[in-house]
C-alpha cells in the first residue's frame, strides 16, 4: 500500500473530516444535478444528446472542485488518493473492458432473444457513444472522487482500511437505492452497486490511484447505463440502442420477472468474483 499512515491526514481533526465529508457528498449531488439542470436551460447541443449535455458543466466543475480541496485543507494529494494518473489506467481500461464484456456475452448466451446492432448511421452512432463516454465519465469523476478519493482516506485513517473499504462500499450501494423499480430490484441494485463500490474501493487502495477506479467506473456507466449496450426485455428496451438483445423470459441468474440482466444476480457473482480476483492477486503479491 502506497499511503503512508502518518499522513498529514491522520492528524486532521475528526470533526473536520466529518464535516468536509458532509460537504463533499452534497457537492457531488450538487454537480450530477445542477449540471444537467444548468444544460438543459443554457446549451442545446445536436452532436450531444440532452441528457449527456451537462456533462460538458459537470465534469471540469467537479475535477476544479475536487482537486482544489487538499490545498484548501492543507492536506497531501496523495494522502487522498489523488495522485497524478499513470499508465495502469491502461491496463485497468483493459479489465474494464473484459467485465463488460463478461456480463454482455454471459448474458446473452444464458437468455434466447433477439440481437440487432444499429452501426450503419455514423451520425446516431458517434452522438450516442460520445454522449455515453461524457455520461460515464461524469458519474465516474464525480463519485469516485468523493468515495473512493476522500471517503475512503479519512475512513481509513481514522478506523483502518478494512472498515473503510467496507463502509464506503456499502454507503455506496445505499446511494442507489429507488434508482430501478420493482419489487425486489431496487434491492439487488444496490447489492451489485455496493459489490461496484466494493471492486472499485479495493483496486483504489491497492494502486494508491483513484483514477483506476474511475476508469473500471467510467467504462462500466458508458456501457451499460447509456444507449450503448441494451440488454432487456421487450417492455423496457430503450428506443434504440447501438447493440440492442430483446428477450421475452429470463431466470433467476439473470434478474427474471423483477430486474434486467445488466442488475442481475449474474451481474452481482461478477462483480464479486472480480473483486475477489483483486484482493487475492494482491494480497498474494504484498506476501510473496
Amino acid at each position: 500500500m502506497s499511503l503512508d499512515p502518518n499522513s498529514r491526514l491522520g492528524a486532521v481533526e475528526e470533526w473536520r473530516v466529518a464535516t468536509l465529508s458532509l460537504i463533499l457528498l452534497a457537492v457531488m449531488f450538487t454537480v450530477l444535478i445542477g449540471s444537467h439542470i444548468l444544460a438543459n436551460s443554457l446549451l442545446s447541443i445536436p452532436w450531444l444528446l440532452p441528457e449527456a449535455e451537462g456533462a460538458l458543466i459537470g465534469i471540469p466543475v467537479a475535477l476544479a472542485v475536487y482537486l482544489f480541496v487538499p490545498r484548501l485543507v492543507k492536506i497531501p494529494r496523495k494522502s487522498v488518493f489523488i495522485t497524478v494518473p499513470s499508465r495502469s489506467i491502461l491496463r485497468w481500461a483493459g479489465v474494464a473492458v473484459v467485465l463488460v464484456g463478461v456480463v454482455t456475452v454471459g448474458s446473452i448466451a444464458g437468455l434466447s432473444g433477439t440481437l440487432e446492432i444499429h452501426a450503419s448511421d455514423g451520425r446516431f452512432l458517434s452522438r450516442v457513444l460520445l454522449s455515453a463516454v461524457l455520461l460515464g465519465l461524469l458519474a465516474a469523476i464525480t463519485e469516485e472522487l468523493v468515495f473512493r478519493g476522500y471517503l475512503l482516506s479519512f475512513i481509513g485513517h481514522n478506523w483502518g482500511w478494512p472498515a473503510a473499504i467496507v463502509l464506503t462500499s456499502i454507503l455506496f450501494g445505499l446511494l442507489h437505492n429507488g434508482k430501478v423499480a420493482g419489487p425486489g430490484a431496487s434491492e439487488l441494485y444496490v447489492l451489485v452497486a455496493t459489490s461496484a463500490g466494493l471492486l472499485y474501493a479495493l483496486v483504489t487502495y491497492y494502486t494508491g490511484s483513484v483514477w483506476n477506479a474511475v476508469i473500471l467506473h467510467a467504462v462500466w456507466n458508458t456501457v451499460f447505463h447509456t444507449q450503448v449496450i441494451s440488454i432487456e426485455p421487450a417492455e423496457t428496451q430503450p428506443e434504440r440502442a447501438i447493440v440492442s438483445y430483446e428477450y421475452a423470459e429470463a431466470g433467476f441468474l439473470f434478474g427474471g420477472n423483477w430486474a434486467t440482466a445488466t442488475v442481475s444476480p449474474f451481474v452481482l457473482l461478477v462483480l464479486v468474483v472480480a473483486s475477489a480476483t483483486v484482493l487475492l492477486v494482491y494480497q498474494a503479491n504484498s506476501t510473496g
